[in-house]
């Protein structure tokens, strides 16, 4: 029986899945007992807004689109444990289920894997490339029936998977809510390179590059304030507004005026935080509410 080595230096390909297929043969991506935290929220949040999707799903208007899907499956770095990803967990819902899902992965070996594991589910449509050359037609496609809620879940690798142009494409859909992942560790391991060259991924991700001369002179611990306020307000800028991005009351500030969740390592390394963006303020008062507590029952986390 092949097992498991995940000590070793190559336990990834270019993929980020384990060399090793997973239990029903197909390849599974390799992360950190971290990612736990982040799928916690996610399916709290779909959780609590269950009855407001309700609304839309029962009359067959409530989508699901994931930019960065990978094979569908995880398996616990170290542990050999397998888990859903977000999406396939937003696929197998029960409670107003979405009635349709539109899933991209850079990978062929991950858009192949994602279509076996999805094929039992009606109007779920896997599709390979980049995600952001692929966002017009599905934008194109979206629009023509425009009376729908629509959820992104936007979690890439790092900063260079995602380009801002992206955001601002999905946020011509009228009812757009966004879980977006914004990659606080990748950004700090680059930052020094980014700030002396120009037209980088970090650019691209923000959408601007006027960053810099917004963080010059600034100590670590303030730049990233700054980073997530330059993101939140290029938001507000494509048409979400401040009732939309936080909550007047919150006392979740952990960078900056949103309320987001802070995802660390096993050694307290931040690795990201996760922002939701929504055109309500009522998913900004579901959001707030299932940040509230932790995966482990504690609360006020930050």
């Amino acid at each position: 029986m092949t097992t498991r080595n995940c000590k070793k230096q190559r336990c990834k390909d270019e993929n980020g899945n384990c060399p090793i297929l997973g239990s029903d043969g197909l390849p599974v991506q390799c992360v950190g007992p971290w990612v736990e935290d982040k799928y916690f929220f996610f399916e709290k949040y779909l959780n609590a807004s269950c009855e407001v999707r309700r609304m839309f799903a029962d009359k067959g208007n409530a989508v699901f689109i994931d930019l960065f899907a990978g094979p569908g499956k995880c398996i616990i770095k170290n542990e050999k444990r397998e888990i859903d990803s977000g999406g396939v967990r937003a696929l197998k819902r029960d409670a107003a289920p979405f009635n349709e899902y539109f899933y991209f992965d850079i990978s062929k070996a991950n858009e192949l894997a994602l279509k076996k594991r999805s094929n039992t589910i009606a109007n779920c449509h896997v599709k390979g490339g980049d995600s952001n050359e692929l966002i017009d037609d599905l934008v194109k496609t979206l629009l023509k029936q425009p009376y729908r809620y629509h959820l992104a879940f936007i979690d890439p690798f790092g900063p260079d998977g995602l380009k801002f142009e992206t955001l601002r494409k999905l946020a011509q859909l009228d009812r757009m809510d966004m879980l977006i992942h914004f990659p606080i560790g990748a950004i700090k391991r680059n930052l020094r390179l980014w700030k002396r060259k120009s037209n980088t991924i970090l650019d691209n991700f923000l959408g601007l590059d006027t960053w810099r001369q917004q963080i010059h002179g600034l100590s670590n611990n303030r730049i990233f304030k700054v980073l997530i306020d330059v993101f939140t307000e290029q938001l507000k800028s494509i048409g979400y507004p401040e009732e939309g991005l936080r909550m007047a009351s919150s006392d979740r500030d952990i960078y900056t005026g949103l309320p987001t969740v802070l995802v660390k390592n096993t050694k307290e390394v931040e690795l990201y935080v996760l922002i939701l963006a929504s055109k309500h303020s009522l998913a900004q008062k579901i959001w707030n509410s299932v940040i509230k507590i932790d995966r482990k029952g504690q609360k006020d986390l930050f």
